[in-house]
């Protein structure tokens, strides 16, 4: 039978000299004999430099930590292959002695940077303690601190008098004592006052009533007509601190105004004065500045001096659009508030949505100007590099991604098997466009998933980032063991109270520690290649928008696109037909659904197309331009051009998505990358001699397919597990196309490499799977019989296949369990279980082992008979293994498919296979004291399940 769908192509064995392990590298003469693109490339993907392996977060509870656990971790973090761990302070039990600027805590930073130099792991620091950005002795009312901007109303009858104080706003945060009044103003009612929102204003009557106030009150009357709207704006502090509250300092710590040069300095300053002591500054050798997720919490965004950076960026007053800028809850923390939810206020004349544009734009502009660019000017006087995760609501993160040295980005979930959202890879075009090298991903947070976080769910979440346009992973996370004193397994910032919060406690901890190694290896390689050449992207597709909520181009599958707005194609240009030729090279532009454009994006879009650029508008075209200054002229003139682009040649416009597909075919645009089947994702990096294309499939099926591939030169696959590099040697050349076969598990992934050409390859076969030995080629096969292969050079050859002994399913093993659980002394403890098993199930199923967490070697001996090699398929296996074969491992193994060949490991006769299993600690900790959170969740399914099959099969060479 023919082999099961699995990772690796069904391509050659033309082996590199370059080994899984990373200290060794393949000698000059072999990697150039082979390699895609020479040994200098192939030595790098065997061992990737430092700057392409991952990172890891490493949390704190502030000083509290020991010089010596910060040296032993950050050895364990050194020899489990990450280049960086981002120190975070979370929180502390005594934040005066041990808090964020405490001498302690300083103390302890200077610590892990000589730790850090010693065994070659930068330490990236956040900019604050905890999330969001928070400074010591900045109080609610500071003028660095965070701002927001409240009303209050009360309605007037039209011919009555209002006489006493101005409408209150509600309740500020505790904390907040002082409030500014910004405006009071009286404004029509279309209709009523009261009842659904939005409340409909009549415009032309709005009123302004500041001048009037004295001493806190109002005097006025209503003109006769209609219920008036009598509104007070107040401007105040939003008394916001961070997600841990008040134990990261000694002294009180609120949110900076992120739109304010004010909220930067006073962290800058903070960290000039308390922590950047002149001995931590002469140590610091390279390393990230980060800024954690921007989770602000305010009733509306507000800032000192907004009403004039308003008028001087948007060109009319903000003050006299005051009433509809409101929607409830728009800016509160972790809201799904979005700014296409209703307003609490609209103006008849319908310039509300404009002008909230603008204010959202604004918003942007001073969060860049005001605290992006001072912070890494700050940082970059430092030897530091700024990053960031800059999503919030209202906020254009695609723009402020854009300006970061590095823009990160963050795969979170809120419940287990969670699939990441659009949302998250909307800025994979601002990268590219402004040649940031790095894309980053903080990864992989899940609630609920403490303690319970496998590695293949971790890897679904990688390869799903890097088929987005990620080439950085942040691993979500290292806890000190240490902290609050807790017994084994130790502190973690997520289950402080035996919860089940956020995944993951990585580290020494977790039995699946000792294979973590594997998994950095793996991303190192992986992102080794992603940051090769430049990016080339299928499709350029418009959005334009403040919020979360992403329209997918449907129609457009097999396609690879990046989301593009108005800020980052400003500047482009085309070239034989390329938008950004230098990369991403985008061969069309899809405008779809889109109901505003400014009037110099569509005019840059005319120049495009004039220069042959295909572009298509789905829909209807957008008629109205997003803002409010001049905003008739302005729609005026963006009708015209529109009219103007869709009379070029090279635009088309359809009235449904659907039929994207057959209009880019009529317009002569190709996929770079073609599958036969369905549901391959894919990225691809052009890079001098070649292309490389990075390739996922993110079903729950497996995909076997013919790929078509743009680019000439001989195919390889590079094994991100192994770091070998091997010459495919079925494949067929079609002009400037190479097709070769692909088969791929669900959530596996591989890269092809299209680079120095190959010499004689099989184009066809009848069955099973063409091999190179040497430069010579060979059909293998698990099924006897005569088999046709098709040559490039237009022979025809008859391969006839010997018997090949029967698959085997292998049930009856020994087993040995390590069980990891909790001494008499609070440390970790380990006892044996010894068990013979003549089928093979979940340790949950096992009475002795269904509380138990640890590593499992399980082993058997089969007999084996007429092979030349086997595969090994693991079926289902929790968490890490590895695989040894009479007595010599394997090297790693995918960790997803749990497929292995074996050849050179097995042989005729008797052979022994031992498969050691590593688990999560869920089980465990279920009955482990202190963990309620982890108790209420069901047992996990541990170990080596199965079916564990061996196929063994013969290999033929082929004449040639």
């Amino acid at each position: 039978m023919s082999p099961t769908p699995r990772r690796r192509l069904q391509a050659g064995v033309m082996a590199l000299a370059c080994t899984a392990a990373l200290s060794a590298a393949p000698t000059a003469a072999s990697a150039a004999s082979a390699a895609p693109f020479g040994v200098s490339f192939a030595r790098g993907f065997a061992s990737p430099p430092t700057d392409a392996r991952p990172k890891i977060r490493y949390w704190w509870p502030c000083g509290e930590i020991t010089p010596a656990a910060i040296e032993a971790e950050v050895r364990q973090i050194a020899s489990r292959g990450f280049s960086a761990a981002e120190i975070s302070c979370m929180f502390s039990s005594n934040p005066g002695e041990y808090g964020w600027g405490s001498s302690a805590l300083t103390d302890r930073l200077e610590k892990a940077v000589q730790a850090g130099r010693r065994h070659g792991v930068n330490i990236d620091f956040t900019v604050g303690p905890s999330w969001p950005l928070v400074v010591p002795g900045l109080t609610p009312d500071s003028p660095g601190a965070a701002q927001e901007i409240a009303y209050g109303s009360t309605v007037v009858e039209g011919g009555t008098s209002h006489t006493g104080p101005v409408p209150a706003a509600p309740a500020p945060h505790a904390g907040v004592e002082k409030q500014t009044l910004v405006a009071v103003q009286a404004v029509r009612c279309a209709v009523a006052c009261t009842g659904a929102k939005p409340v409909k204003l009549d415009r032309s009557s709005l009123i302004d009533l500041t001048g009037r106030v004295r001493n806190g009150s109002v005097s006025w009357t209503a003109p006769a007509d209609g219920e008036w709207l009598l509104l007070a704006y107040w401007w105040r502090g939003t008394g916001q601190a961070s997600v841990a509250g008040q134990a990261v300092s000694g002294r009180p710590a609120f949110v900076v105004d992120h739109f304010s040069t004010a909220g930067a300095k006073a962290a800058t300053n903070y960290w000039d004065q308390h922590i950047l002591t002149p001995a931590m500054r002469r140590l610091l050798n390279g390393g990230n500045l980060f800024e954690d997720s921007l989770e602000l919490d305010s009733g509306q965004h507000w800032t000192a001096d907004l009403p004039a950076r308003f008028r001087v960026l948007r060109g009319y007053s903000l003050r006299d659009n005051l009433p509809v800028l409101f929607i409830d809850k728009i800016h509160r923390q972790y809201t799904a508030v979005t700014p296409d939810d209703t307003p609490d206020f609209e103006f008849t004349d319908g310039s509300g949505a404009r002008v909230r544009d603008d204010y959202y734009r604004t918003l942007t502009d001073l969060y860049i100007a005001e605290h992006v660019k001072p912070l890494q000017t700050w940082a970059h006087a430092r030897g530091l590099r700024f990053r960031a995760q800059p999503y919030g609501t209202t906020i254009d993160t695609p723009s402020v991604d854009a300006a970061l040295d590095v823009p990160e980005t963050e795969s979170l979930g809120m419940w287990a098997g969670y699939d990441d959202e659009p949302s998250r890879w909307t800025s994979s075009g601002a990268v590219h466009l402004a040649g940031r090298e790095v894309f980053s991903l903080e990864c992989c947070a899940t609630y609920g998933e403490a303690y319970g976080q496998t590695w293949p769910e971790m890897l679904k979440h990688f390869n799903t980032a890097f088929a987005h346009g990620v080439n950085q992973v942040v691993y979500h996370g290292f806890p000190t063991e240490q902290g609050f004193g807790a017994q084994w397994p130790g502190f973690s910032p997520f289950t402080t109270q035996g919860g089940n919060g956020f995944s993951e406690a990585w580290g020494p901890r977790q039995p699946t520690w000792d294979d973590t190694r594997k998994i950095s290896d793996w991303t190192a390689r992986t992102q080794y290649v992603l940051r090769q050449g430049s990016p080339r992207v299928d499709l350029a597709v418009y959005r334009q928008s403040y919020g979360t909520k992403v329209r997918e181009p449907a129609g457009a599958s097999g396609f690879t696109y990046d989301f593009t707005g108005p800020g980052q194609l400003d500047g482009t240009r085309v070239e034989n037909r390329r938008l950004a030729p230098g990369g991403p090279a985008y061969r069309a532009l899809v405008l779809g659904r889109q109901q505003t454009l400014p009037v110099g994006t569509a005019r840059l879009l005319l120049a495009h197309a004039r220069q042959g650029l295909p572009i298509v508008i789905v829909g209807d075209p957008p008629s109205r331009t997003p803002g409010a200054y001049e905003a008739t002229a302005q729609d005026a003139e963006l009708g015209r051009t529109v009219k103007a682009l869709l009379a070029q040649p090279s635009v088309r416009h359809i009235a449904a998505q659907g039929d994207l597909a057959d209009t880019l075919a009529d317009l002569g645009v190709r996929a770079s990358a073609e599958p036969t089947a369905p549901g391959l994702l894919n990225v691809r990096r052009a890079r001098p001699g070649g292309d490389l294309y990075y390739l996922y499939n993110p079903t729950s099926a497996a995909i076997s397919t013919q790929l078509s591939l743009e680019g000439r030169g001989g195919p390889y696959e590079l094994d991100a597990w192994t770091g070998k590099i091997t010459a495919i040697g079925r494949y067929r050349t079609e002009g400037p196309r190479t097709t070769v076969p692909v088969s791929l598990a669900p959530g596996a992934s591989t890269i092809i490499a299209l680079g120095k050409p190959g010499g004689r390859h099989a184009t066809a076969t009848t069955g099973g799977e063409i091999v190179t030995e040497g430069r010579a080629l060979a059909l293998r096969a698990s099924e006897a019989g005569p088999y046709t292969v098709s040559l490039d050079n237009g022979r025809t050859v008859r391969v006839t296949v010997p018997e090949a002994d029967a698959l085997r399913t292998l049930n009856s093993w020994t087993l040995s369990v390590d069980d990891w659980h909790r001494g008499a002394d609070g440390k970790r403890e380990t006892t044996r279980h010894q068990l013979d098993l003549a089928r093979l199930t979940p340790w949950s199923d096992i009475p002795e082992l269904q509380d138990v967490s640890g590593v499992g070697t399980y082993s058997t001996t089969v007999t084996l008979a007429r092979l030349d090699g086997a595969y090994l398929d693991l079926g289902e296996v929790t968490d890490t293994f590895e695989v040894t074969v009479n007595g010599r491992a394997l090297p790693p193994a995918d960790q997803v498919t749990g497929r292995l060949d074996l050849t050179g490991y097995v042989h005729e006769g008797a052979n022994t296979i031992t498969v050691k299993v590593a688990t999560p600690l869920r089980n465990r900790l279920r009955v482990t004291d202190g963990f309620p959170g982890q108790a209420q969740q069901p047992r996990q399914r541990y170990g080596l399940i199965g079916p564990v099959r061996l196929t063994p099969y013969r290999q033929v060479p082929v004449s040639r």
